[in-house]
C-alpha cells in the first residue's frame, strides 16, 4: 500500500507557487497575481515512486503574525493538520524579502524543502547562489526551479520524498545568545503555569509567539501576567518593544544568509517594468488606458467567439433532431418529448452555446493577470476609490466580481475596516459577472449586431457608475469612512505562457459548464414544470404566468411589462444564467416540437462539420474586416428560435432597458447568502436586496425614458 506524504505549499504572494504546483501535479488551479486569490487552500494529488503526495496550496502571505485571514488559515493548517513537509517557494529575484517568512516557518519544526522559483529570471539579472552554503545555513535542501521552463520539477519531488524518509528536523534558526535565554525563560514559565501548551505547539514557535504576543488565545491569567513582566524587563534592557526586537533578530538571520550565499553581477539590461509603469500608471493616462483595455477585451471576445456560438447552435439543433427521432422510435409520450426538447435541449443547451464567449473572455483576462497588469489596475484605482471613502483594497474584490460575485464577496474578508468591508460588499452585486454576460451576449447579437462591444462595454460602465453613486450616498448619509493606506505588491511584468493562459481560462469555463450541467439543469426542469402546470394548458395559463402577470405591472414603465419577461427575471434571482433557459422554455418551447425535420446520422455529422468550417471562415472574415482587408456583407438570414421571437417581443430600447435591469437588480441567491455570511448580518443582506432592486428600477426607467424621448425627437426631425 502506498504511503501518503502531506505537503504544504507556502510562500509570499506572486512567487509563482500555484503555477509551480500546476507543473508538478498537472492540476488546473486558479492562478492570479494579486493577494487573496487563493484565500481557500487548493489541493492536488500525484503518485511518485512508492508515495502518494498530496499538495495543499495555502494563501500567499508575507509573515505568520496570525493577524490577517490568510495568515490565520496558514497557521491553523500548520498547527492542526501537521503536514509532513513544507514546500517553501521563494522568488529568486527577491530572496532578501522572501527569506523572512522562511525564518518563521523554521519555528514550526517541520521539515522544509526550499524552492528558489523564477530562477530563469534571476540568472538573467546576474543573480547567483551558493546552494551548498545556502542549504547548510537553513539545514534544508534548496532547489532552483522555474514553473515557466519546467526547471527543477523532478528534483523537488525527489527531495520531498528524501526529507520525508529522513523524518528528522534540525533547528537552524538561532537568535543572539542573550535573546535565546529569554525564549528558554518563556518555556519555563509555560511549564510552571500552563504546561499543557507544550503538547499543543512546537516549542520554538510557542516561545517566540508568546513573547511577541501573537499567540493570545486560551492563556491562563497567571501566564499572561508573567509574560507581560518579562516583556517589560526586555524593553527596559534594550529600549525597544519585544515585537521590534524579534523582527530585528529574524532580519539579522535573513541578511546573514543573503550576504553569505547570494551574489549579483551587474548586467546591462533596462528594467522594462519601470518603463511600462510610467505608461500604465501615468497620472492622467492610466485610467483611460485601463478603460480602453476593458473595451478592447470585449471587442476581442466577440470577434473570436461569435462564429463558434453559431457553430454550437448548429450542433444543438442537430442533436435535438436526433433526440426527438429516437424518442419517436421508442413511442415516447408527448410529455417526455417536450421535456427533452424544451427543458434539456432548449434550456441547458442554449446556455452552453455561450461557452465560446466566456472562454475567449477568460483568455483575455488570464493574459492580463499573468502579465501583472491586474495588480497595476488595483493600484491605479486607489486614487479614484479614495475620493468616495474607499481604498484600493476594495478594488480587488470588485475586480473579482466581474468573474463571479460570490468569491468577490468572500474576498472582502481581506479588508480590515468593517465599514469599508460593508460598502465593498454592497457594491459587488453591481459588477457584471460572467453569468450575466451570457444573457448580454445573446441580446446584443439579436438587437445590436453592429455595436456588440460598445453595448456590452456600456453595461459594464453603468454597473460601475451606479455602484459609485450608491457608495457615495451611503457614505454621505450613513457612514463617515476615511480611506486606509493601500499597500499592494506590484509584480514585474511577465509574458504568461500559452499553457498558463489556456489552463486558467479552462478552470473558469469548466466551473460554468459544471453549473450548467447541474444547477441550471435542475432550474430549467423546475421552470419547465411551472410553465406546464396544469400540463397541456397554454403557457400563459400556467402557474408561473399567473404570478408573473400580477407582478409585471411594476415593469411596464420600464418597457418590458410582460409576464414572460417577468418570469425570466424571477428565475434570474436563482441564477442569472437561467434567464436564457427560462426564456427559451417560455417563448419557443412549444415551437421546437412542431419542427418535423429529420436527419440521418451521417447527414447530421455533415451539417456539424459544415457548421464548423463556416465558423472558421466567418472568423477569418471578421478578423480581415477589422483590418479593412475584407468588406463584410450583412447576411439576410432570418432569426431562428428565441432570437426571432424576442425580436418581435422587444424593441431595441426595451431590450436595452431589460439588460440594464438585469445588470443591476437583486443578485443571485448564492451572492445574497455570501453577503449574509461574510457580513454576519441579515440586516445588510436585505439592505443589499433593496438597494439593488430600487437602483435597477430607477436607472432602467431613466434610460428607457431618455431613449424614447430621443427616438421621438429623431422621428419628428425626419
Amino acid at each position: 500500500m502506498l504511503k501518503e506524504i502531506k505537503v504544504a505549499l507556502i510562500g509570499n504572494p506572486n512567487v509563482g507557487k500555484t503555477a509551480l504546483l500546476n507543473e508538478i501535479a498537472g492540476t488546473d488551479l486558479k492562478v492570479g497575481n494579486w493577494p487573496g486569490v487563493t484565500i481557500e487552500k487548493k489541493e492536488a494529488t500525484i503518485t511518485s515512486k512508492d508515495y502518494i503526495i498530496r499538495f495543499v496550496d495555502l494563501p500567499g502571505i508575507y509573515s505568520l503574525r496570525n493577524q490577517t485571514a490568510e495568515e490565520k488559515i496558514t497557521v491553523d493548517y500548520l498547527l492542526n493538520e501537521k503536514p509532513d513537509v513544507i514546500l517553501n517557494i521563494l522568488d529568486s529575484t527577491n530572496l532578501k524579502r522572501n527569506l523572512y517568512l522562511t525564518t518563521q516557518l523554521l519555528e514550526f519544526e517541520i521539515p522544509i524543502v526550499v524552492v528558489l522559483n523564477i530562477w530563469d529570471e534571476a540568472v538573467e539579472k546576474g543573480i547567483s547562489v551558493d546552494f551548498k552554503k545556502f542549504e547548510n545555513l537553513l539545514c534544508s535542501p534548496a532547489i532552483p526551479a522555474s514553473a515557466k521552463k519546467r526547471l527543477g520539477i523532478d528534483e523537488i519531488l525527489e527531495n520531498i520524498i528524501q526529507v520525508y524518509e529522513n523524518k528528522k528536523f534540525v533547528q537552524c534558526e538561532h537568535f543572539e545568545v542573550e535573546f535565546e535565554k529569554y525564549l528558554k525563560e518563556v518555556l519555563k514559565l509555560v511549564e510552571i503555569y500552563q504546561s499543557v501548551l507544550l503538547n499543543l505547539y512546537p516549542k520554538r514557535y510557542l516561545a517566540v509567539s508568546l513573547l511577541e504576543g501573537s499567540l493570545k488565545d486560551n492563556l491562563s491569567d497567571a501566564l499572561v501576567q508573567e509574560l507581560e513582566k518579562l516583556r517589560e524587563k526586555i524593553k527596559s534592557i534594550y529600549g525597544k518593544d519585544v515585537n521590534t526586537l524579534v523582527i530585528e533578530e529574524r532580519y539579522g538571520i535573513v541578511l546573514s544568509i543573503y550576504e553569505q550565499t547570494v551574489k549579483k553581477e551587474p548586467v546591462n539590461t533596462v528594467e522594462g517594468s519601470l518603463f511600462l509603469d510610467k505608461i500604465f500608471l501615468h497620472k492622467y493616462f492610466g485610467i483611460p488606458i485601463f478603460l480602453f483595455l476593458v473595451w478592447l477585451s470585449f471587442e476581442i471576445t466577440f470577434k473570436f467567439s461569435s462564429p463558434y456560438v453559431d457553430f454550437l447552435n448548429k450542433v444543438l439543433e442537430v442533436v435535438g433532431i436526433w433526440a426527438l427521432q429516437i424518442l419517436e422510435s421508442l413511442n415516447a409520450s408527448e410529455f417526455i418529448k417536450s421535456l427533452v426538447a424544451d427543458a434539456a435541449i432548449g434550456g441547458v443547451g442554449f446556455v452552453i452555446t455561450f461557452v465560446p464567449v466566456l472562454f475567449v473572455l477568460y483568455i483575455v483576462i488570464s493574459f492580463l493577470e499573468g502579465s501583472g497588469y491586474i495588480s497595476r489596475a488595483a493600484f491605479l484605482m486607489d486614487r479614484f476609490m479614495s475620493s468616495f471613502g474607499l481604498s484600493g483594497k476594495s478594488f480587488i474584490p470588485l475586480l473579482l466580481g466581474f468573474g463571479c460575485n460570490v468569491p468577490a464577496v468572500y474576498a472582502t474578508r481581506t479588508i480590515e475596516s468593517q465599514k469599508e468591508k460593508i460598502l465593498t460588499a454592497l457594491m459587488i452585486p453591481f459588477m457584471s459577472c460572467g453569468a450575466r454576460l451570457t444573457v448580454f451576449a445573446f441580446f446584443v447579437s439579436v438587437f445590436f449586431e453592429n455595436q456588440k462591444g460598445l453595448v456590452i462595454f456600456s453595461l459594464y460602465l453603468i454597473g460601475i457608475l451606479v455602484a459609485v453613486i450608491v457608495v457615495i450616498l451611503l457614505n454621505k448619509f450613513y457612514f463617515k469612512t476615511k480611506s486606509e493606506v493601500f499597500i499592494l505588491e506590484l509584480p514585474p511584468y511577465r509574458m504568461p505562457t500559452f499553457k498558463y493562459i489556456l489552463n486558467n481560462a479552462w478552470v473558469r469555463v469548466k466551473s460554468f459548464i459544471v453549473e450548467a450541467g447541474t444547477f441550471i439543469f435542475a432550474t430549467s426542469i423546475i421552470v419547465w414544470f411551472l410553465t406546464n402546470i396544469p400540463f397541456g394548458a397554454k403557457k400563459d395559463e400556467s402557474l408561473l404566468a399567473q404570478v408573473s402577470q400580477k407582478v409585471s405591472v411594476i415593469f411596464e414603465p420600464l418597457g418590458f411589462g410582460t409576464w414572460q419577461a417577468t418570469a425570466s427575471l424571477f428565475s434570474g434571482f436563482v441564477a442569472k444564467e437561467v434567464v436564457l433557459s427560462t426564456m427559451s422554455n417560455i417563448y419557443v418551447g412549444e415551437e421546437l416540437k412542431e419542427e418535423k425535420k429529420s436527419l440521418s446520422f451521417q447527414e447530421g455529422l455533415n451539417e456539424i462539420f459544415s457548421g464548423f468550417m463556416d465558423a472558421n471562415v466567418s472568423l477569418f472574415k471578421d478578423l480581415a474586416s477589422t483590418f479593412g482587408l475584407v468588406k463584410t456583407e450583412k447576411e439576410e438570414d432570418e432569426f431562428k428560435g428565441l432570437g426571432s421571437v424576442l425580436k418581435e417581443s422587444f424593441t431595441p430600447a426595451q431590450a436595452y432597458s431589460f439588460l440594464v435591469f438585469l445588470l443591476l437588480y437583486t443578485p443571485c441567491l448564492a451572492t445574497v447568502f455570501a453577503i449574509k455570511q461574510e457580513l454576519n448580518s441579515y440586516r445588510w443582506m436585505f439592505v443589499s436586496i433593496l438597494i439593488n432592486f430600487t437602483s435597477a428600477w430607477i436607472v432602467s426607467f431613466v434610460i428607457y425614458t431618455l431613449i424614447r424621448w430621443e427616438n421621438a425627437k429623431v422621428r419628428r426631425e425626419t
